[in-house]
């Protein structure tokens, strides 16, 4: 059969084409992402709550990406020998049951050492999560596949953050103790994580193998990085990918620190913000395949992750520009568009990189990546929460911005002409 006999699905028509995999998939990263936006706004105020300081809350970041960086080669090796399900399981069950011990913890040495365990479970989690999507969709429909995952996640965090931002406030209200407060908020994400194992158990195998079968790849499973056969495109994005852990690591996991100590905003303020972060971010990531049919994958990461670097200034930047009866809104402002901007290239990303790498050394450059990013975002992040525990609350944000312009630059230098699966297809004459 000829191309042209072959009719192109639209958008919708893609998404309800997903098969079993894919639908259960999508399912089980609505109830995991749950916890994850609680998290995001809770944990580091627990933390202050039951009397840590901003030093031991950036030893603990520190710690988290160490734990990540020595689990993630190991873990992407270990995916690559099990079947993606058990990464599922076996990565956000220990994950979750970890979460439920340090929310209930108020021993330093516990926190650190449970949130040690924990990034090891999700960097199981994380080796197995692009590769999974890759193998159980056709090129063409990948951009969907990965777009609308990115919705559903963000949607999750999104109804977390709300329930972490406004449970507790009304819990307070009724007479809780704020430490207890948390607890419950938390528990509540904790409770869906476990609920989002089930779709998970559900999954069958049945991915779609291209370019190579999967016996052709197995005599190559025996060294470390033995199943890298694309070294030089493994080094660019490996190299994209750890500047931006670099710089994400001086804010992302204490943002919620800083709007609390600097803006001066209250839980519930947080809890909105993240939320309205996570909603716009989710519209952003189911409008990506219509950027990258008009842009195509390439341009649309670039300009959409160039154009989030001014608002990440404007956040840092906010107290110094804004009166403070608007400072809240103003940096809850730049903090939506910066995370629907750049977090709008994550999917068209996975799917770009997926597309330039073969199916047998997914999982391994996934591992490795996440070592680099892992490791460069734990000593920023103990380099951010020094600044910040010291008052420097600017210079932060100013290390993240370059990092993210270097990390931009680099791609499109390295990348610049390369043709992605999902780009818009020329018209014939």
């Amino acid at each position: 059969m000829s191309d042209e006999a072959v009719p192109e699905l639209s958008y919708f028509g893609k998404i309800r084409s997903f098969g079993w995999n894919a639908r259960m998939y999508l399912l089980h990263i609505f109830g995991m992402d749950v916890i994850h936006g609680a998290w995001a706004v809770l944990f580091n105020l627990y933390l202050l709550q039951i009397g840590f300081d901003l030093k031991f809350i950036g030893l603990r970041l520190a710690v988290l990406g160490i734990a990540a960086a020595l689990a993630s080669i190991p873990a992407g090796r270990l995916a690559d020998r099990l079947d993606r399900k058990w990464g599922f399981i076996i990565g956000d069950g220990g994950g979750a049951v970890c979460a439920v011990i340090l929310i209930m913890s108020t021993d330093g040495v516990t926190i650190l050492a449970f949130s040690a365990i924990a990034s090891a479970f999700g960097a199981l989690h994380h080796v197995t999560e692009v590769p999974f999507m890759a193998e159980n969709s056709e090129p063409k429909e990948r951009i969907h596949l990965f777009s609308v995952g990115s919705g559903f996640r963000t949607l999750a965090a999104m109804f977390g953050a709300l329930v972490a931002g406004f449970l507790p406030r009304m819990l307070v209200g009724d007479g809780m103790e704020l430490v207890d407060a948390y607890r419950y908020a938390v528990y509540v994400g904790i409770g869906w994580w476990f609920i989002s194992l089930i779709p998970a158990v559900l999954l069958r195998r049945n991915p779609i193998i291209e370019e190579e079968e999967e016996a052709a790849t197995e005599g190559a499973r025996k060294g470390l990085f033995s199943a890298i056969k694309s070294p030089q495109t493994v080094f660019r994005f490996v190299a994209i990918s750890a500047i931006l852990g670099l710089g994400s690591g001086f804010v992302l996991r204490l943002a919620n620190v800083f709007f609390l100590q600097d803006v001066h905003a209250e839980e519930h303020e947080i809890g909105a913000v993240f939320a309205v972060g996570s909603l716009f971010l989710a519209i952003g990531a189911f409008l990506a395949p219509f950027v990258v049919a008009r842009l195509g994958e390439v341009a649309s990461i670039f300009w959409t992750r160039l154009a989030a670097i001014p608002f990440i200034l404007l956040i840092g930047y906010a107290p110094a520009l804004a009166t403070p009866e608007a400072v809240v809104s103003f940096a809850g402002l730049a903090w939506v568009l910066r995370t629907t901007l750049f977090n709008m290239s994550n999917p068209v990303m996975d799917s770009f990189s997926m597309g330039q790498l073969r199916p047998s050394e997914r999982a391994t450059f996934v591992g490795i990546s996440s070592m680099f990013s892992s490791a460069l975002a734990a000593v920023s992040a103990y380099l951010g929460a020094s600044l910040m525990a010291g008052g420097d609350y600017r210079t932060p944000f100013i290390a993240m911005a370059v990092a993210y312009l270097i990390s931009t630059y680099l791609f499109i230098r390295w990348f610049r002409g390369t043709e992605g699966l999902s780009d818009p297809t020329p018209v014939s004459n």
